[in-house]
């Protein structure tokens, strides 16, 4: 019987003390912390393009619009403005300066060019907008957060792909190869109006 007493006891302070353990100290509890605002789309933009070799022009973006020059380590400069489609729930990927159809004699040679590189490569595709302008576009479905690496896939695939086809598109139109890109291209994705296809 001395032993039940005992055994009870000791049943009843381990089940004390487990219970003060399981109560946090008031004093040592911290309120949970909100959570942080999440970031704008250029913020997001240029926190991804902060990690490659590029630059970005906050004085030619807007809140939809992010205008990024890639340095290429080849040499030259390729303008990427990345826009959010709001509408199409789309992030695109844009290059212009290829050059215009306007006055080309020889269209139909271009335009099969332009079909023939569309085939070929593995990322994107060349168009005409309604003002004659070439262009090369990537469109990536903005429901999922766009992760560092798919980003840097995108952007360095679109240089690669910019830089060896614009020199035989510009040749096809009858224009010098090496022309510096200009505001231009900027100017056309700024308008909201995406390129059209022919």
């Amino acid at each position: 019987m001395r032993s039940k007493a005992v055994v009870s006891a000791l049943v009843i302070a381990f089940a004390a003390t487990c219970a003060q353990a399981q109560q946090p100290d008031p004093l040592q509890t911290t309120p949970p912390k909100p959570a942080p605002k999440p970031l704008t789309f250029p913020q997001r933009i240029r926190q991804l393009l902060s990690r490659t070799p590029s630059t970005f022009d906050d004085a030619r973006g807007t809140p939809d619009m992010v205008v990024s020059n890639y340095l290429d380590p080849k040499g030259g400069k390729t303008t990427i403005v990345i826009v959010n489609d709001r509408r199409r729930n789309l992030i695109g990927f844009y290059i212009y300066n290829f050059g215009n159809l306007k006055d080309a004699k020889n269209k139909d040679e271009v335009y099969r060019y332009l079909l023939d590189a569309n085939d070929a490569i593995s990322i994107g595709t060349f168009f005409v907008d309604s003002e004659d302008d070439i262009g090369y576009k990537y469109l990536v479905s903005n429901s999922t957060t766009l992760s560092q690496s798919a980003f840097e896939f995108v952007y360095f695939a679109m240089a690669a792909v910019s830089r060896e086809r614009k020199p035989e598109i510009r040749k096809l139109l009858g224009l010098p190869p090496a022309k510096e890109e200009s505001p231009p291209e900027v100017k056309k994705a700024a308008e909201g109006k995406p390129p059209g296809r022919r």
